[in-house]
């Protein structure tokens, strides 16, 4: 029975190298502390592991049958030891974020694009849910971290502020919207939303409460870009963050409505655990903090 590696390791190098000296300078210890070792590993299971020639040492019949469980065991534990290096410094690994289609395509693509160029060899897992959903595989370690629409109502995570959203009503630029000049105002018009269940809705709703305003929307429908192209098309006034709809607003396909009261702004943020967040999820935050 052997319970101390560092006897099998040495024999591993002399085994390796079939020759004390040659174990000595691989191990980084004196040839005596190598030669004391092999023979308290003999003495400890009974039987010689060497023939001692003039030339070296060479293994003897058991010998060469420990050697070979020592081999497979020695060059699994160097790659370990490879792996845990290239996890470190972030030549190998894998990211799994949790993140909404509308945070993948205005913001996520264009961070991991310059991130990429710093790390190259990191592979990433991207789940595409919503807030809600993002959150809750944090919550269960299903994604080291998630970008959520924020503020939330849930304060068990760090949340980290990365692109200010700025909600406004807009139109197709074709639309006559001089009429306009309040959320009172927009009762009276067709309006577009995003279904109820979105957390974007859940916190327009919540903003026009403020106001003692409800809308009651024409179409709801689950995805932004459809809510934009819609909109484009003059099928209805809808909300939206500016961030999302520069393209939209410069080719003049879409305008702003001048609304006196202002909705509250709010952000999308990168979420995570302190306790549970991997190497490259640090790295990443890094990035984006500086």
């Amino acid at each position: 029975m052997v319970n101390d590696l560092n006897l099998l390791k040495t024999f591993y190098y002399v085994s390796l190298e079939e020759s004390v000296s040659k174990a000595a300078l691989k191990l980084h210890i004196s040839q005596p502390a190598v030669s004391q070792n092999l023979k308290q590993l003999e003495s400890e299971i009974g039987f010689s592991l060497f023939v001692r020639t003039n030339k070296g040492v060479k293994l003897t019949n058991e010998g060469k049958e420990i050697y070979a469980y020592c081999k497979g065991i020695f060059k699994q534990l160097e790659l370990l030891n490879q792996t845990l290096q290239d996890l470190s410094t972030l030549e190998a690994g894998i990211l799994n974020i949790g993140a909404s289609d509308t945070i993948c395509k205005y913001y996520l693509i264009d961070i991991l694009k310059q991130f990429e160029e710093i790390y190259p060899k990191i592979r990433y897992r991207v789940t595409n849910c919503t807030t809600n959903e993002s959150l809750n595989l944090l919550k269960h370690h299903d994604v080291d971290i998630a970008f959520v629409h924020t503020p939330v109502p849930n304060d068990d995570f760090n949340y980290l502020n990365c692109l200010l959203l700025e909600d406004v009503f807009v139109c197709s630029y074709d639309f006559d919207d001089s009429n306009i000049n309040c959320l009172e105002d927009l009762t009276k018009y067709r309006i577009l939303l995003l279904e109820e269940s979105s957390h974007s809705r859940k916190v327009l709703d919540s903003n026009l409460m403020k106001y003692n305003i409800k809308l009651k929307p024409k179409f709801e429908l689950a995805s932004l870009d459809l809510l934009i192209e819609f909109c484009k098309k003059n099928m209805g006034i809808i909300c939206v963050s500016k961030q999302y709809i520069e393209k939209e607003l410069n080719s003049k396909e879409l305008k702003i409505i001048n609304i006196k009261e202002k909705l509250d702004t709010r952000y999308i943020s990168l979420a995570y655990d302190n306790e549970y967040i991997s190497n490259a999820a640090k790295k990443l935050l890094e990035f984006i903090e500086k």
